[in-house]
């Protein structure tokens, strides 16, 4: 059984935000966005956050992966945000 992930107890909103902070520094950087995170108040150690965006990273390169094979993933409707942030938009469920 695997440790439950404490940045899974957080709200649905700061996951999100979470997620794609990491998508965006291309899942780099982890020590930088602890201390942006604890500096806004959320509790996170560096572990924890590997651990997560670890998982992430694997659902998105999957997701990418399909997304190249066919056309099984839906296209976002976010025009503004260029197709990397389209694309998080579909792994987060917020597809238009």
């Amino acid at each position: 059984m695997t440790r439950r992930n404490s940045i899974d107890g957080f709200p649905p909103e700061v996951r999100r935000m979470i997620q794609r902070r990491l998508y965006q520094r291309g899942f780099q950087d982890y020590a930088g966005l602890v201390k942006e995170l604890v500096s806004e108040g959320y509790a996170v150690s560096k572990s924890a956050l590997h651990r997560f965006g670890s998982k992430f990273e694997a659902r998105v390169k999957r997701a990418e992966l399909e997304k190249l094979m066919g056309p099984e993933v839906p296209a976002a409707g976010n025009a503004s945000g260029g197709e990397q942030l389209d694309f998080l938009d579909v792994l987060e469920g917020e597809t238009a």
